[in-house]
């Protein structure tokens, strides 16, 4: 009976929140226990909670030298970035999708503090993804620690 009302559970989650959602998923591994569907569910959101899309610039010159938010001193050079909420010493992998260029940074430094931006990479993340004459780039990215 619990299996039951488990499927038409996530059935109507299916509905109600439509295609490419965590139930659909669910749904998909044709799961009949409710503590298997949590845990997909679970499982989807973790991951969708590790990504992030948005516009990045970067940063570097007028800041070499001085102490980041980590405690850490800025080095242009090194493969760094400006977050305002992850965690510090977190990597994340940004790609730009336009270039198919990619680069691992590690947040080291709170920032930006232009609403439209997510994040700034350092000169040497700015550079690895051709960023340096253009400014701004939209780049996907993800949580890879």
């Amino acid at each position: 009976m619990l299996q039951k009302h488990a499927m038409r559970f996530i059935l109507f989650l299916c509905m109600i929140l439509g295609p490419n959602t965590a139930a659909n998923t669910a749904a998909a591994h044709s799961l009949t226990s409710a503590p298997e569907i949590c845990l997909i569910i679970q499982q989807s959101e973790e991951k969708k909670s590790k990504s992030f899309s948005g516009n990045v610039s970067w940063y570097g010159p007028g800041f070499q030298g001085k102490k980041t938010a980590s405690g850490e001193i800025f080095d242009m050079n090194k493969l760094t970035a400006a977050h305002l909420t992850l965690p510090l010493g977190i990597r994340v992998l940004v790609e730009d999708p336009r270039t198919g260029k990619s680069v691992i940074v590690k947040v080291n430094d709170r920032g930006p503090y232009v609403h439209t931006r997510i994040m700034d990479l350092s000169k040497e993340g700015g550079r690895r993804l051709n960023l340096l004459t253009r400014g701004v780039a939209y780049v996907n990215c993800l949580i890879i620690n």
